[in-house]
């Protein structure tokens, strides 16, 4: 219990700056066997023999500290039980902590759940660890998850609505996303500069922490964690005052709030004009993808069908019916049920207006293919 507490209050700890947007710029510039993602980093960060998180926990704790390898081990083990539940499963403490965080302080109405009642009726139960569509099939190992009770699958409803309002209303906006997809091409501009060494055409200064980072061809830990958001920000400012080439072009963007404009293809509901702007970018503005015209697709998945693929038991919700019975509530809930489709936020991002104007006026009548 004490790790998966620890582990909960302690998972985060290796995001870097800006989270998501450095991270993906990170997977756009390494290759796979050198990229971590904010998991590892994480581990990495607690772990660490030397590090002030294991010190922290020993004194605390005593020992010799090995409860940061146990949080780590936690954090990204595939084995699931009940206490790894709380940290990463469909209904964690993360989930709960951003979902009403986030509401909070973005000011939207969307995302509201029942936190109180869907406590109370919180209980763990025994289910098949083999994924399969039957959570109570007795022919294999069984594992402890979380299920709510039948009375409250009208607040555990909402829970999972919140998570899909949420997404599609705040975190992939599209004004937000056009940011993103601004601060990602800046970072690996600045990047690919800063990989020169010493002779980089770069604003900041040699010893700025950003470009040491940024000049090792694999990452450092104490460079990695010499990052925050200030540091981002510096080298945001500094680069759009005397920066010079598509540094200085992206920083100037980022700093005047000047949104790359967009546009949205609609792929759940397609219409005739959808279909035709997206064939005329890929055909004849191929080139200029990542380059003045970015790409932006992003997954809208909150639920997965256990029938048609597989999902870890701890990535389920479970309802507890009268009786006893376990299932997953897709079986009772036609709201869930529907959100087996899969769904994509596509968009496009220009830099240069003229050519947002140009894909604006395809549709299917006036499309001419290459």
């Amino acid at each position: 219990m004490r790790a998966a507490l620890l582990a909960a209050l302690l998972h985060d700890l290796g995001h870097g700056p800006f989270s998501h947007a450095f991270e993906n710029a990170e997977k756009a510039r390494l290759t796979k066997d050198v990229y971590q993602d904010h998991e590892d980093w994480t581990a990495e960060l607690i772990r660490r023999r030397d590090g002030n998180i294991r010190r922290i926990l020993k004194e605390e704790f005593g020992g010799d500290g090995s409860v940061a390898d146990d949080i780590a081990a936690m954090l990204r083990g595939d084995e699931q039980d009940f206490y790894s539940s709380v940290v990463s499963s469909s209904f964690d403490a993360d989930r709960l902590d951003y979902l009403r965080r986030d509401r909070l302080m973005t000011g939207s109405r969307a995302g509201a759940i029942d936190f109180e009642w869907l406590l109370d009726n919180l209980r763990v139960v025994d289910v098949a660890s083999s994924s399969g569509e039957d959570p109570q099939d007795n022919s294999g190992r069984t594992i402890q998850v979380f299920a709510f009770e039948e009375k409250a699958i009208q607040a555990v409803e909402s829970f999972i609505l919140a998570r899909f309002h949420l997404y599609s209303q705040v975190y992939l906006h599209r004004t937000t996303r056009g940011i993103e997809q601004m601060l990602t091409a800046f970072l690996l501009a600045f990047s690919a500069e800063a990989a020169k060494g010493p002779h980089a055409e770069l604003a900041v200064s040699v010893d700025h922490p950003l470009r040491i980072y940024y000049a090792q061809a694999k990452p450092r830990i104490e460079d990695y964690f010499a990052l925050d958001d200030a540091i981002i920000w510096n080298a945001l400012e500094t680069s759009a005052v005397k920066g010079n080439g598509p540094c200085k072009e992206f920083a100037e963007r980022i700093c005047s709030r000047r949104v790359l404009k967009a546009i949205s293809i609609d792929m759940v509901n397609q219409q005739p004009a959808d279909g035709a702007r997206r064939k005329y970018i890929a055909e004849h503005m191929k080139a200029l993808i990542g380059q003045s015209i970015f790409e932006d697709r992003a997954p809208l998945s909150i639920y997965k069908d256990p029938s048609k693929e597989t999902v870890k038991p701890h990535k389920r919700v479970y309802i507890r019916r009268e009786g006893g019975k376990v299932v997953d509530i897709t079986s009772l809930s036609k709201p869930i049920a529907a959100l087996f489709e899969d769904q994509e936020v596509l968009r496009y991002y220009f830099i240069n207006e003229k050519d947002q104007k140009k894909v604006l006026e395809i549709t299917e009548e006036n499309y001419v293919p290459a």
